[in-house]
């Protein structure tokens, strides 16, 4: 078939996974929300649940969908419930549910009194991020809230920093410190985790009891920072091939969309990828021999110059954050839409 392919190295993921494991000396809560950042939630799952002691994603149906992989380990969905339908998704299928609000609080408590069923929650708490979680004052109303509930049990607490500079890092850190401090005067067992791999790589002080990484599972540092401050050396998650199907002779009229070159080439490769399969259209996007690119990227294909043997499989990205550094976006971009329709191939050696 003439699929895009990603090659999936699980080998390399399950030994980014040791590596930060060792590095923390925490629980390890594997991320693996979004397929795993492209390279396939279940069989991510399976290669390193003898490692990750939990995993996190985004979704219900993204937890739902991994459970089985998991063994059993917890799964914490980082969306908060909107309505009492997900909430009892995520109460009769055990998944930790967020907490990061009242409104949500209140949700989480209605639905297990209603149903007689018994909710596993961890609390966010908002350190700067501005997205879900509530502050301290908040925090000391959910928490009384919850105190007294035995249908609720509270086993975390939980923040993400929104910048790695050292200052700011360092000022999140604080006021999720107090976080806890609070929290753990009324659940004294509760396990804290600040940040993902950003914060694993910042300091044992950033670790507290478990750390959740993300990116760093699939080879790359966050946003490409701390890459050579650390001595953590990371690899490759995925390399993505494609094929080429034909070869022509340039005659007449244009090359593909877009303006015609001033010179036109004489040989045209016919490459089977286009931005339908998760790559920028632009002729400058950042894949693996963009140079010879003639034109825009088409939905299907990418035509470029110069012959290459019909069949051949050419590599168009190895390494998202070269490719996100030409084309001005972030790995974590990159790698979700590169395998947006590609045929999955799981390396274990």
């Amino acid at each position: 078939m003439q699929k895009v392919t990603a090659n999936i190295h699980l080998k390399n993921i399950f030994e980014n996974a040791l590596a930060f494991k060792a590095l923390t000396g925490t629980k390890l809560c594997a991320v693996v929300k979004a397929n795993a950042y492209g390279h396939g939630a279940e069989e991510v799952v399976n290669a390193i649940e003898g490692v990750a002691d939990c995993f996190a994603v985004a979704l219900i149906e993204e937890g739902l969908s991994i459970q089985t992989a998991a063994c059993g380990k917890d799964v914490l969905v980082f969306t908060p419930p909107l309505n009492e339908e997900e909430c009892l998704y995520c109460l009769k299928s055990g998944l930790l549910v967020t907490v990061p609000d009242l409104f949500t609080a209140r949700l989480v408590l209605r639905t297990c009194r209603k149903y007689r069923l018994r909710a596993r929650t961890h609390l966010k708490i908002n350190t700067g991020m501005n997205r879900y979680g509530m502050n301290v004052s908040t925090l000391g109303k959910v928490c009384t809230l919850f105190r007294l509930e035995e249908q609720i049990k509270v086993e975390g607490i939980y923040s993400h920093l929104y910048s790695t500079e050292r200052p700011l890092a360092d000022k999140q850190r604080k006021e999720f410190a107090r976080a806890v401090e609070v929290c753990r005067r009324y659940f004294p067992s509760v396990c804290a985790h600040l940040g993902g791999t950003t914060a694993a790589l910042l300091g044992k002080e950033f670790h507290f009891d478990m750390t959740r990484i993300g990116i760093g599972l699939y080879g790359y540092f966050p946003n490409g920072q701390l890459e050579g401050k650390t001595p953590l050396k990371l690899r490759k998650g995925m390399t993505v091939y494609a094929t080429t199907v034909t070869n022509r002779k340039y005659s007449r009229g244009g090359v593909g969309y877009g303006k015609l070159p001033v010179e036109p080439p004489k040989e045209i490769s016919v490459c089977r990828f286009g931005y339908a399969d998760g790559f920028l259209r632009k002729r400058e996007n950042g894949v693996c021999g963009a140079e010879k690119q003639v034109n825009n990227l088409c939905m299907d294909v990418c035509l470029r110059s110069g012959h290459s043997r019909r069949g051949q499989t050419v590599v168009v990205m190895a390494d998202a954050e070269d490719t996100a550094k030409m084309t001005g976006t972030i790995s974590y971009e990159v790698l979700c839409a590169a395998t947006r329709r590609a045929e999955f191939v799981y390396d274990y050696e």
